[in-house]
């Protein structure tokens, strides 16, 4: 059996195709072969003829078997990166996106990260969010809120393992909300339609967590409206609203939080040309 990592790059590559389409299967698979086997990009490509050991030819042939039954790539390796750091990632969560990062970019470009803060991020997850504000923004003061449990216990452990003060705690949004008050609130809550399952990918619909994705048809903004109201009463004079939202619910958002009685609503589209992004202030 040919063992070389220049035809197992492209024998696995052929087998993903179908699922995933040539450009990402390339990825998942130079993914695999440099987080799993160390064997980086540019290393195969300068070393063609490298011969796999019998136990990373077996290593690789598990992971394929996972990817074949449309396991996540970030399952199979046990995390994903999010603004070029590693976090650990289970079926307890989401798995970070780029949009996300973006996010959080706006949130550093428009506040000043050598300001102390009081921030919440409401749909922890992973922590993504929480912990990149907190890494950035040192002086402040940064919590997360997830209704999992287990997603809370990830957001600690990725915390830790990535030297951020973040404070996690399991809270239900539609639950008794501590007496707290903040400066910055930010949220990636569910927000896709139970109309739009039919067109996801199934590794996406069959390995992340349902309540993290879906929302009713017939109440799109559930969380964003009841976010908006704990901001009316938790938020600092001045304090700032932060949402990731649903591409085809950016206007809705938008008047949503005027009438709440947000000034300053401005929503901002993704690398992609797409509605991806609100704030608002509370003045």
């Amino acid at each position: 059996m040919n063992h070389k990592v220049s035809a197992i790059y492209k024998e696995s590559v052929l087998q993903l195709t179908p699922i995933y389409g040539e450009r990402e299967a390339e990825s998942i698979i130079n993914l695999l072969l440099e987080d799993h086997l160390g064997i980086t990009r540019i290393h195969r490509l300068t070393n063609p003829e490298r011969e796999l050991s019998e136990s990373d030819h077996e290593k690789l042939r598990s992971a394929m078997l996972q990817l074949l039954r449309n396991v996540p790539v970030q399952h199979v390796i046990g995390f994903a990166y999010f603004m070029d750091r590693k976090y650990l990632v289970n079926k307890h969560t989401l798995i970070p996106r780029p949009e996300t990062e973006e996010l959080v970019e706006l949130i550093l470009d428009e506040n000043d990260r050598h300001q102390k803060l009081n921030i919440l991020d409401i749909g922890t997850g992973t922590g993504c969010i929480a912990i990149s504000l907190a890494l950035a923004m040192r002086a402040s003061n940064v919590t997360g809120w997830d209704i999992s449990e287990g997603a809370v216990k990830t957001a600690q452990k990725n915390s830790q393992a990535l030297g951020a003060q973040v404070n996690m705690e399991v809270q239900d949004v539609f639950g008794e909300i501590p007496p707290q008050q903040y400066d910055l609130i930010v949220s990636n809550p569910p927000y896709i339609p139970e109309a739009d399952r039919i067109e996801m990918h199934e590794n996406v619909v069959a390995f992340e967590p349902e309540g993290a994705l879906f929302v009713s048809n017939d109440d799109p903004l559930i969380f964003y409206r009841r976010i908006a109201e704990i901001g009316l009463t938790h938020l600092a004079p001045g304090g700032k609203l932060y949402f990731e939202i649903h591409e085809a619910f950016g206007l809705a958002t938008k008047d949503m939080l005027r009438t709440k009685g947000y000034e300053d609503v401005k929503v901002f589209q993704d690398l992609n040309g797409k509605d991806r992004m609100v704030r608002a202030i509370l003045l």
